[in-house]
C-alpha cells in the first residue's frame, strides 16, 4: 500500500515540477539582429568611392530602438517587424536641418534611404553590421 501511495504522490508531482520550471528569458527577439554597430555606405553616386558612416543600435523595446546614426542621435525610431523584412524608420538633425531616414533588413545587410527636404535631397545606402 505504501507502495502505491508513493507511485501516486510522484506521478502528482511529476507535471507540477515540469510545467513550473521557469521560461528562458534570455530568448532572442527577431528585431535584436538589428543590435549593433553597421557600417553604412553614404556614397552619392554608384560610381563614387565609399562614403562610410556608423550607424549603432544600442537598445530596442518592442517596436522602438534608440541608436545614433552619423553622430546624431536617433529621434522617433520605429521598427516594423510585421513583414517578410524588418523596417525601420527614423529622424536626425545636425545644426540646421532634419533628415528623415528608413530602410529594411534584408540577407544581414541594411538598405536604406536618407531625405533631407530643406537640403534638396535624397541618398540611398547600404550597411553590414561590425
Amino acid at each position: 500500500m505504501r507502495n502505491i501511495l508513493n507511485l501516486t504522490l510522484l506521478f502528482l508531482f511529476i507535471p507540477f515540477g515540469i510545467f513550473s520550471q521557469e521560461k528562458n528569458t534570455d530568448v532572442v527577439k527577431p528585431t535584436d539582429i538589428l543590435i549593433g554597430e553597421w557600417t553604412i555606405d553614404l556614397r552619392p553616386s554608384p560610381e563614387s568611392d565609399g562614403y562610410f558612416q556608423s550607424f549603432v543600435v544600442e537598445f530596442i523595446n518592442e517596436n522602438t530602438f534608440k541608436g545614433t546614426f552619423y553622430g546624431s542621435n536617433l529621434e522617433n525610431a520605429i521598427l516594423n517587424s510585421n513583414w517578410d523584412k524588418l523596417y525601420f524608420a527614423f529622424t536626425t538633425r545636425d545644426q540646421n536641418n532634419e533628415y528623415y531616414h528608413s530602410g529594411f533588413l534584408s540577407n544581414g545587410k541594411l538598405f536604406g534611404i536618407t531625405y533631407c527636404p530643406n537640403r534638396s535631397f535624397a541618398a540611398p545606402w547600404i550597411g553590414v553590421k561590425e
